[in-house]
This record gives structure tokens, sequence and C-alpha cells, in this order.
């Protein structure tokens, strides 16, 4: 399983914020369109019921000469239920191999 945590911002609200290596942003796109979520921007923003996606590409890591693509997924939930629902299922689907 990814790592995650719910935090809160300034007003409160919940959202999670993960770091995604080797998954790119069409694939995230789709799993959380499998989810329940509708594209409103294509690889950068899905709604779904109680949550709201934001992708964005990182720069690549660097292991030696293999360069391994990074991109950033911010979710917030309108209750942390919403999003404890959604992430029991997408933490799942965004495990890769090899780390």
């Amino acid at each position: 399983m990814i790592p995650w945590a719910i935090e809160y911002d300034e007003r409160g609200a919940p959202w999670v914020h993960i770091e995604l290596r080797s998954a790119p942003l069409w694939i995230v796109e789709s799993y959380l369109v499998k989810l329940g979520g509708r594209v409103v921007e294509p690889e950068r923003v899905v709604q779904g019921d109680g949550w709201e996606a934001h992708m964005r590409e990182g720069e690549p890591v660097a292991l030696g000469s293999l360069r391994i693509g990074r991109g950033y997924l911010d979710i917030r939930g309108e209750s942390e239920v919403a999003l404890e629902t959604l992430m029991a299922d997408l933490g799942r689907m965004l495990m890769r191999g090899g780390g």
C-alpha cells in the first residue's frame, strides 16, 4: 500500500497529498474515473462524489542512469470518510513494483 495520511488545510478541510512514482498521470486519471470520478481537465483535475483530485507532473527522479517519472496528486474531500473510501481502493491501484 502506498503511504498516505489525511491532513487539514487552513479552513479545516481534509486533503491527501501523494507523490507518485512510475505512474503516469493518464493512468492515475483512469483509476480515478474507475472509482467514480469524471474528468474536468484531462490529466489535471478529476471530480468524484465528495472529492476532487488535482494532478501535476514533477521532475523525474534519477537513480544513476535510470530516470523514474514523478507526479503529484492532491485530493480534497468534503469529509474524512470520502477520502478514506477513495484511498482504500486508489492506494491498492497505485502500488507499483520496485518501490
